[in-house]
């Protein structure tokens, strides 16, 4: 019998056929196994309860953070006033210095021009020549005139209308305050004697004596023209001494308020001197 033969037809061994299902299963790459991936996690941050100290202590740094703010500008705010003061300071003794000076001006004007008053009579009914009327006629001049007090008081009215009142102790405040009134009260008098000077005393003089006499004592200090008196009887003589009596008398309630103002002047410049540690000076 013929050898048997492998059948050609018969597919080959699964393991000698290329491509065949053995072979893709061998080709394929192995998985890899027990590969470890790294993962980084954030711990799970769980809320942690603070203590009431811890509460306290940040409430308490910020309390003293808004503390410590407030005190640096009221600190700055007062630096800056107490700046502000000293200026006003300065300036209000400065006012006053200059006040002081024009009352005692006027404090000698006032007492020349009630002697020169008193003496009006005795020259009036003096014999008529050229030196007595010489002296009835400087008398007449001091009579007719006027001197006021103008006091400055811009420094005063600032500090007032501004409010920085409070820049100062109160019994300086008190002191300037006086002073304004006693200021106004003085300013009141002059209007007084203004009043009845232009109204009744000039108009009696001009009936009496040459105006123009009087305009060369004012602006040349001698006399050029004549020296008359007219009218020169009893009655009129004793119109013009009765007037003259009434503006001594408001001269002297005058003087009185004067002299006051003098007073408070000065204890305000010393005042604040004390107050401001300025350097006073005449």
């Amino acid at each position: 019998m013929d050898e048997e033969r492998p059948d050609e037809g018969n597919p080959q061994d699964e393991n000698s056929i290329p491509g065949s299902n053995a072979d893709n299963e061998m080709s394929e790459p192995e998985p890899i196994q027990n590969e470890i991936m790294e993962v980084h996690h954030h711990p799970d941050l769980k809320h942690k309860k603070k203590r009431w100290t811890e509460y306290f202590l940040e409430f308490l740094m910020i309390f003293l953070a808004v503390t410590l703010g407030f005190l640096a500008e009221n600190l700055r705010e007062h630096i800056s006033e107490k700046e502000r003061a000293e200026v006003f300071a300065q300036s209000l003794i400065a006012d006053f210095k200059a006040d002081t000076s024009s009352l005692h001006q006027l404090i000698f004007y006032t007492e020349e021009k009630m002697r020169r008053i008193d003496s009006l009579d005795k020259n009036l009914s003096a014999t008529r020549s050229r030196t007595n009327d010489s002296l009835l006629y400087n008398t007449i001049l001091y009579i007719i005139s006027t001197f006021q007090f103008d006091n400055i008081n811009g420094t005063y009215e600032q500090i007032k209308n501004s409010g920085s009142m409070r820049f100062f102790k109160q019994a300086t405040v008190n002191n300037l305050n006086r002073y304004d009134a006693a200021a106004d009260k003085l300013k009141l008098m002059e209007e007084w004697e203004n009043k009845f000077l232009y109204e009744r005393l000039i108009p009696q003089t001009q009936e009496m004596i040459n105006y123009k006499v009087i305009d060369d004592l004012r602006n040349r200090g001698h006399i050029e023209h004549e020296m008359y008196i007219r009218n020169a009887n009893n009655l009129s003589a004793d119109i013009l001494i009765n007037q003259a009596d009434i503006i001594k008398n408001l001269r002297r309630r005058q003087s009185v308020q004067q002299k006051v103002l003098l007073q408070k002047a000065e204890e305000i410049i010393t005042e604040l001197t004390s107050e401001f540690h300025i350097k006073h000076s005449e």
